[in-house]
């Protein structure tokens, strides 16, 4: 077998730098489960302590373990191509063999972490129709032997399909076109996408690393900060608004800046191309990566904004592919940031037929759902604050704020809670702050379920939910009547739609 100079029949390692990535893999997943003892050791090492030592002395041995254990994870592993599939070989202890049919790949991507580029290797991982993550993933490869290899697998899949595919399979085969370039974020956008992310989470983030480095370094939080702030206690008395106003800036640039970096490392040079068969995406500075979206795979498209994103006129395109665990359903879900509506059009036209696409009538849920929300998210929360009058004092009256911002909650989300739904296409619409769109073709739903609360089933109320291979689609508070409609509609159109899933 003969493809660009590479025979891929004949079994073969990887190139040796992967001893170096294997080495590194394992030494992450050492580090990641054990940091708080490596932690606790580089600062709080007592000298003479049995216990340390004891501890230091099981930690280098996990060091040569990985070592050992790269070694030979390298040279027990082999991969080659035989009767139309691709078949790797692994394993020191346990050997395993894995063997995927061509017909049954979906997707062949590449990574390149920061040693990966500089050895001109790339990771490739190979998923496969059903398969709950990529079921064979090669640690390095070279470049060029990487994209001979996908060339190879692509070609004869494209073959098989034309002798003995389907007529859909066929037609989406031929598919001569080049991917158009749909997207390619620039220096500018790229800015705007960091400025318009989710400040409130990074800040979460970093207080989660502070607070959870601290107290593996001290037994006692509390304590710790008193000893700290102790020597400025006149200080503090003193300028007390100027201290909190100070944190609380502090904190937001941080939060600003780290939102920033971590959106240009991840989306440094983002890439979208567009074809008949799908979408390939590349982004990454230290990362690189390089991911081919199916089309046939893809099950969910949505578009969501935010307020200084909606200032630019972008929004966030997420492509949901299909899954077969929920866990991994999330990780299957590729987020395109900084699109314009025109590019979102293009790729929601690739997935869905176009002569569904029209303006179908909104839908809109029960009002009743305002009431609830203000009872969870106002009423409780503003008695449950009053309740410590006699600890705080007065300052338990500004829990009643909490009232109002309810009230505004409530306003905005029924007013942009909705659903369409025409023979082909369900799309839900929801937001409070911002907007988020989903949209899903009714033939790839595989089950749906009508849910009512206690609450619901007193006012005669229901929540449908509809479930695809890529997750889940949720339209609340909408009438018991129209639920179970909705529910015999959805699965009349799967029982007499012939078309494949995925």
């Amino acid at each position: 077998m003969e493809q660009n100079n590479h025979d891929f029949s004949i079994p073969q390692r990887q190139p040796s730098v992967a001893i170096g990535i294997i080495l590194i893999k394992f030494f992450r997943m050492t580090v990641k489960a054990m940091w708080p003892i490596l932690l606790s050791l580089v600062i709080g090492r007592r000298a003479g302590s049995t216990f340390d030592d004891i501890i230091l002395y099981v930690v280098i041995g996990f060091a040569v373990y990985n070592l050992l254990g790269s070694i030979l994870t390298y040279f027990r592993f082999y991969y080659y191509i035989k009767d139309n599939a691709i078949v790797l070989d692994k394993g020191v202890l346990k050997k395993t063999r894995t063997n995927i049919p061509f017909e049954r790949i979906q997707t062949i991507n590449f990574s390149q972490n920061l040693l990966h580029q500089l050895f001109n290797v790339v990771s490739v991982e190979i998923d496969s129709a059903g398969a709950n993550k990529s079921e064979i993933s090669i640690d390095a490869l070279r470049k060029n032997e990487a994209i001979a290899l996908r060339d190879y697998i692509m070609a004869e899949k494209k073959q098989l399909i034309e002798e003995s595919g389907t007529e859909e399979e066929k037609t989406i085969s031929a598919d001569k076109n080049p991917s158009d370039l749909l997207l390619h974020l620039k220096p500018g956008d790229l800015i705007k996408v960091g400025v318009s992310q989710n400040h409130l989470r990074s800040m979460g983030i970093i207080f989660a690393f502070v607070f959870t480095t601290i107290n593996e370094i001290t037994d006692n939080i509390s304590d710790f900060i008193a000893d700290q702030l102790g020597q400025y206690e006149s200080y503090v008395v003193d300028n007390t608004l100027f201290a909190f106003v100070a944190s609380v800036v502090l904190v937001t640039v941080i939060s600003f800046l780290f939102s920033l970096v971590n959106s240009i490392l991840k989306y440094y040079d983002l890439k979208l191309w567009l074809s008949n068969n799908g979408l390939k995406l590349v982004r990454g500075l230290l990362n690189r990566e390089e991911v081919t979206i199916n089309k046939n795979k893809v099950q969910m498209v949505s578009w969501s904004t935010n307020p200084i994103r909606k200032i630019f006129k972008m929004y966030t395109l997420q492509i949901a592919q299909a899954s077969s665990s929920e866990v991994n359903a999330q990780k299957s879900k590729i987020n395109v940031p900084g699109s314009y509506k025109h590019q979102i059009s293009k790729v929601i036209n690739m997935v869905f037929p176009s002569e569904y696409l029209g303006a179908e009538a909104k839908h809109f849920i029960s009002p009743l759902i305002k009431l609830r929300i203000i009872l969870f998210y106002g009423l409780i929360p503003s008695a449950l604050g009053l309740s410590t009058w006699f600890l705080i004092g007065e300052a338990a009256f500004y829990f009643l704020l909490i009232l109002p911002l309810s009230f505004f909650l409530g306003r905005a989300y029924y007013k942009k809670r909705s659903y369409e739904i025409n023979e082909e296409l369900i799309r839900s619409n929801s937001g409070i702050v911002g907007t988020e769109n989903v949209l899903t073709q009714i033939h790839k739903v595989q089950a749906v379920r009508v849910k009512q609360s206690w609450y619901q089933r007193r006012k005669q109320l229901a929540t449908i939910k509809v479930y695809t291979a890529a997750g889940e689609l949720s339209i609340p508070f909408i009438s018991l009547s129209e639920a179970l409609q909705l529910e015999s509609f959805i699965l009349y159109r799967i029982q007499t739609d012939k078309r494949e899933w995925m």
